[in-house]
């Protein structure tokens, strides 16, 4: 029961109100069971057990919390200092010399995710050396790609493209990387190894949409429909996916037609609503209101536009396509993920 776990780790707290693996446990627990709280007790718990002693785990587990967690809550306020902080704090932990692969690991994520790539790099490389993770090498490659050291890129999206490549990201993004080289065939021997598994409004692997853009740059417009369509085509915004879109418009004018006076009715509708003071409006502030009427008018002149003049060709930047793999839990001691309980 939680609230028998919660009770006897206050008990234990209360005996030994030092104990950092104590004060962890708390913050995992509170951080867990968020209708157990009462303010926000797993950041006080991390910050205390840290403010405590500074060792690998306290120092790590209140970056990780700080930057994965704090930060999107404090975004409305000053994300920004969260993240800082978090960065700070996880160099602090590296600088205690770790010997597992957490810290390293999360710091080169920390630095990818900030685009430092060329800082991140190192890390990732470290982290990878102590623990041999297909994802640190995909997230390797990612720096690579993103630094435009394409064949880097490759060597390491070849190296995690396994069979642990589970969702296929690995492979995608080697896909984009053989295009950068102008290898065109591997591109579409990729493609068709992807779109075998297109499992429609199921994104198991790679969806649809993405199998599609490499059929797009191939030139294949007919086949980068047909991924469009396997995949789902309700549901999503064409203008969204311009490129999904572009291939629709060259294949299928009467069903892009369509689609595109969709979502101009979608938008007018919309529009009514807030001008007749609808109940699903009634807790947006004027203001509010205003502003996204503005949005959705533009966006029915976009799309008005769009039908007037036809669509050109995107020019893709390929940049905002390559995925990375998320470095996932790393929190010491996290008994759902079957982490390490320590350094």
């Amino acid at each position: 029961m939680p609230k028998t776990e919660l009770q006897n780790l206050l008990l234990k707290l209360d005996s030994e109100p030092t104990n950092l693996d104590i004060l962890n446990k708390l913050a995992l627990f509170y951080f867990e069971n968020y209708d157990l709280k009462s303010d926000k007790e797993d950041y006080d718990y991390f910050e205390k057990a840290y403010n405590i002693q500074k060792t690998v785990k306290s120092t790590h587990n209140f970056a990780w919390f700080l930057y994965f967690e704090w930060s999107e809550i404090e975004w409305r306020w000053n994300k920004n200092n969260s993240i800082e902080r978090a960065l700070e704090i996880q160099k602090e932990c590296i600088n205690l010399l770790p010997k597992s692969h957490y810290p390293y690991y999360q710091y080169g994520y920390m630095l990818l995710d900030q685009m430092k790539f060329e800082n991140a790099i190192p890390f990732l490389i470290n982290a990878y050396e102590i623990e041999k993770q297909r994802d640190i090498l995909h997230n390797i490659g990612y720096c690579h790609f993103h630094l435009g050291d394409f064949q880097n890129a490759k060597d390491f999206f070849t190296q995690s493209t396994t069979h642990l490549d589970a969702e296929k990201r690995s492979l995608y993004n080697l896909a984009l990387t053989e295009w950068r080289l102008n290898n065109s065939e591997q591109v579409k021997l990729i493609a068709d190894n992807l779109y075998k598994h297109i499992k429609s409004n199921i994104h198991e692997t790679i969806s649809g949409y993405e199998i599609g853009l490499l059929y797009f740059l191939l030139g294949n417009y007919q086949k980068a429909s047909e991924c469009l369509i396997k995949q789902g085509i309700n549901g999503i915004d064409l203008m969204d996916w311009t490129y999904l879109s572009f291939s629709l418009f060259k294949t299928d004018y009467k069903l892009w037609n369509k689609k595109i006076n969709e979502t101009i009715t979608e938008r007018k509708h919309w529009c009514n609503e807030i001008e007749n003071n609808h109940q699903y409006w009634s807790d947006y502030t004027d203001l509010e209101k205003n502003e996204r009427l503005i949005e959705l008018k533009e966006e029915i002149k976009i799309r008005e536009d769009v039908l007037c003049n036809g669509m050109a060709k995107p020019i893709q930047d390929l940049s905002k396509d390559i995925l990375v793999e998320y470095c996932g839990c790393l929190l010491f001691d996290c008994e759902r993920h079957n982490n390490k309980q320590d350094d």
